[in-house]
């Protein structure tokens, strides 16, 4: 039997149980197809991204002596237990997680007053993101980052030290004019930012956010900056 974790709650907490392993859920890459009258054929865009997908799980609930309406209670309080895109785990994929949130209009059905069971369909983001990805990898001296996926990821880089400088991230330069302790460059929301002050006046960015590339990645730094913390976010489908 398997174990679902959403939002920080896992299943066998209400006592639920997942039947069997679920399928292995394939994105859809999102291309842009476009016909020009007179040519034969279409003319295909790959955007480079995906759409949803769905995570679908077989499972049970309660046992003999068990109360019915009491167990499909606890089941709906733990699937709207938060708002939106939450993380989803599970004991199959032990080293990934997913942002999802419940598709929402369901049913479980009755077993002898007892028990339940249901089909539980969760509306993720395309992304399999791998929980080693979350650390932060601390530089303090021109270093490689390997990506070891074959995507791109969108970091969380924080900036530590005082004064200018600047940051290398492969092909990308981060220029540093007003750095006070510390600052934080999220490629994922494109934003700078230190608590709550907006630094994006701040830096500059050659070739936009960085992004770390498939394979080594090499990180540097010059002038007043001291070191860099990385949270390097890896992904994959």
């Amino acid at each position: 039997m398997g174990v679902i974790t959403l939002n920080g709650k896992t299943s066998t907490s209400i006592g639920l149980q997942v039947e069997s392993p679920p399928d292995y859920d394939i994105p859809e890459r999102i291309y842009e197809t476009t016909h020009v009258p007179g040519r034969n054929g279409d003319i295909v865009m790959d955007t480079g991204s995906y759409r949803n997908s769905t995570r679908t799980y077989e499972v049970s609930i309660g046992s003999e002596g068990g109360n019915f309406a009491a167990l499909s209670s606890s089941i709906a309080q733990w699937l709207h237990s938060a708002a939106g895109y939450v993380r989803l785990e599970d004991s199959y994929t032990p080293d990934y997680y997913m942002l999802a949130r419940y598709a929402e209009g369901n049913s479980i059905v009755n077993i002898l007053g007892q028990a339940g069971r249901a089909t539980l369909n969760f509306d993720r983001k395309p992304q399999r993101f791998l929980k080693s990805g979350d650390t932060p990898v601390t530089i303090t001296t021109t270093k490689m980052l390997k990506n070891p996926t074959l995507y791109e990821s969108k970091p969380l880089i924080k900036i530590i030290g005082d004064g200018e400088g600047t940051v290398s991230i492969g092909s990308y330069t981060i220029g540093v004019t007003r750095l006070s302790a510390y600052m934080y460059i999220d490629s994922d929301i494109e934003d700078v930012y230190k608590d709550a002050l907006n630094m994006n006046n701040y830096v500059t960015l050659t070739n936009g956010f960085p992004l770390l590339k498939p394979g080594n990645n090499s990180i540097s730094f010059t002038g007043g900056i001291e070191s860099v913390e990385i949270t390097p976010r890896w992904w994959t489908i």
